[in-house]
């Protein structure tokens, strides 16, 4: 079978769409699939033989006009070139074409046209109920969001299936030696809460630093806060506003931790602070889970599903609040290590190499 899969960046990060992708070539991959890219195929830089195939597809639109363009008619010429079997919508917009198609329905703001969409974002929302309805497959990660799904398109709820995020092997819990050495590199060998932050979202590190304050202020504790940037690293902003920050000393911007040092980084901490820029933000607090640490996050339907009984939850923005639970957690050793157990207990939901054997099975059924 030859399979597409659409993106909009070849830019990829943690979020579901690129999820799903690194699952997809892992799978390929042990299946013996060839993976190709249609920017280098176009170019003539390689050939698509065989009938195994996953084509990656990157469109270049930044305009509306642009984005109506390959959905209505470059993408489906694609499809019939290069006889693609099935396609993977990852940016939640069907395609005009009789292909099977599995829509990738990412966050739950697409559900409504809002300020600060970007000009994909917005095309997705307005033609929303028109991918769901040609969808054969839709794909999500939360049932909270397959819920939401099923009360604007009823018909749509037996189509959807949901694969959750996991985090990867290299997050798990830490032994007390190996805590040691993390701390000494990267704490000054003291404990730690840690964060994993959108390089420029200066909203969220705001309030982090807010309810950092309140915190140091009423504990008498050399307790530091890591923080990791969920791309590249921290933008100059975000550098500019912690040089001025009381508490500045205590803060570390780790800015180019490998994957093997992210996970170590989460597991060694006392807690994970989490407040997500949007509902699909998950990966951060699957990487605590599995790592076996509290976590304090904002209340949504999402994560408290992800995160259970393993979460201390704050309304969102509310720093008074969040400084709060950051001293309960502290002071209460008992409530850490009772949220450390239910932690690996929610883990034993996120195994990734069976999440992606379902994935390929889901797609690519077997015979």
């Amino acid at each position: 079978m030859r399979i597409a899969l659409i993106h909009h960046s070849d830019d990829l990060t943690n979020d579901f769409e690129a999820y799903l992708a690194t699952l997809l070539d892992e799978a390929a991959g042990s299946n013996n699939y060839a993976i190709k890219d249609y920017d280098s195929i176009r170019r003539g830089y390689e050939p698509v033989a065989g009938t195994d195939v996953l084509l990656h597809i990157v469109i270049p639109a930044n305009s509306n006009f642009a984005i109506k363009y390959w959905y209505a008619v470059k993408l489906p010429a694609i499809l019939r070139k290069y006889a693609i079997d099935k396609v993977l919508c990852m940016y939640s917009i069907g395609i005009r074409s009789t292909v099977s198609q599995c829509l990738i329905l990412s966050d739950i703001s697409f559900f409504e046209i809002s300020k600060g969409m970007n000009t994909w974002q917005k095309y997705a929302a307005k033609n929303l109920a028109k991918s769901v309805a040609n969808a054969t497959n839709i794909i999500t990660y939360s049932n909270a969001v397959k819920n939401k799904i099923e009360e604007k398109s009823p018909s749509a709820a037996a189509r959807t299936t949901v694969f959750p995020y996991t985090a990867g092997t290299f997050f798990k819990p830490m032994e007390w030696h190996d805590k040691l050495y993390v701390k000494s590199r990267y704490s000054e060998n003291k404990e730690y809460f840690v964060a994993v932050l959108p390089d420029d979202n200066e909203v969220i590190f705001t309030d982090l630093l807010k309810a950092y304050s309140k915190f140091k202020k009423w504990q008498q504790s050399n307790m530091q806060l890591v923080l990791l940037p969920k791309e590249d690293g921290f933008s100059q902003a975000i550098d500019n506003k912690l040089q001025t920050y009381k508490y500045r000393n205590d803060v570390k911007l780790v800015n180019d931790a490998d994957r093997k040092e992210t996970a170590d980084i989460i597991g060694t901490a006392w807690a994970l602070i989490h407040f997500p820029f949007q509902d699909s933000d998950i990966w951060p607090v699957t990487t605590a889970l599995q790592c076996g640490i509290p976590i304090i996050t904002t209340k949504s339907e999402s994560m408290n599903e992800y995160c259970g009984d393993a979460a201390l939850y704050v309304q969102n923005g509310n720093t008074e609040e969040s400084g709060d639970t950051l001293i309960k957690l502290y002071k209460d050793e008992d409530l850490r290590t009772k949220l450390c157990g239910n932690a690996a207990a929610m883990a034993e939901k996120l195994q990734q190499d069976k999440t992606k054997d379902a994935l390929w099975n889901f797609i690519l059924p077997p015979k």
